[in-house]
């Protein structure tokens, strides 16, 4: 069951958030704290609901899943066309309910929001170390398309 997020699910989004946020902050310490405020994550997530821009996505009864997604334009300029295109910022399956479609279905929400929006394509990004979401990705028709690359002084 997938459903669209309201701003009365905020604090789910901010709980459902919990692991990954580990995940990363294990990781990547230096990019991500491990225990985000609840009061602030929540807020965080009721302010990116209050976006028009914004679609968050929930799967399951109770929510153990979620995408949260958002729409990018950019007009054409000298060096490129523009675009619109679907941003997937956030994709999250508790550890306990993977393996039984939930994030499938949610990039099946996302890529039907992205028709809806007239997007031309979907986006997501991942870090390096994220194998098995790589694979994941790989698995529902995401192809890389770009590299970051990063130093310090």
């Amino acid at each position: 069951m997938i459903r669209r997020a309201t701003a009365d699910d905020a604090a789910t989004l901010a709980r459902l958030n919990a692991h990954v946020q580990g995940w990363h902050a294990a990781h990547y310490p230096e990019a991500f704290h491990p225990h985000p405020d609840p009061q602030a994550l929540t807020a965080w997530f009721a302010e990116r609901l209050a976006d028009p821009s914004c679609t968050a996505f929930l799967s399951g009864d109770p929510a153990t899943a979620y995408a949260l997604c958002q729409l990018h334009t950019r007009d054409p300029s000298i060096f490129s066309p523009g675009y619109r295109r679907l941003m997937v910022d956030h994709i999250s399956v508790a550890p306990e309910a993977r393996r039984q479609g939930q994030g499938r279905a949610l990039l099946a929400a996302a890529r039907a929001l992205a028709r809806d929006l007239k997007a031309g394509e979907i986006m997501l990004d991942t870090w390096e170390a994220n194998t098995e979401a790589h694979a994941f990705f790989r698995a529902n028709g995401f192809q890389p398309r770009r590299m970051l690359f990063r130093a310090t002084p």
